[in-house]
């Protein structure tokens, strides 16, 4: 078995044991994430033509983007680059 990278941006996960057509490989990191994604989307996909086009999206993001407890309002935004 060879290494299988994560097909997600800045994710350094190998020996990935899923692989999607048409996205490549997903992490078991990036799955959980994935379904935080959609959670706090209020998106509730039903088939897996749904799943995968909001898969496709979400691989485009940076990890880490959608893990729980990272959201921020805009003052949050302003303060955490404030002196």
């Amino acid at each position: 078995m060879g290494v299988m990278l994560c097909h997600r941006p800045d994710c350094e996960s190998i020996m990935c044991d899923t692989y999607v057509d048409g996205v490549g490989y997903v992490c078991y990191e990036c799955q959980d994430e994935f379904k935080e994604y959609l959670k706090k989307k209020g998106l509730t996909p039903e088939t897996e033509g749904q799943i995968k086009r909001e898969l496709i999206g979400f691989m485009k993001t940076e990890k880490d983007s959608y893990e729980e407890g990272s959201e921020m309002d805009v003052d949050g935004f302003f303060s955490s680059y404030s002196k």
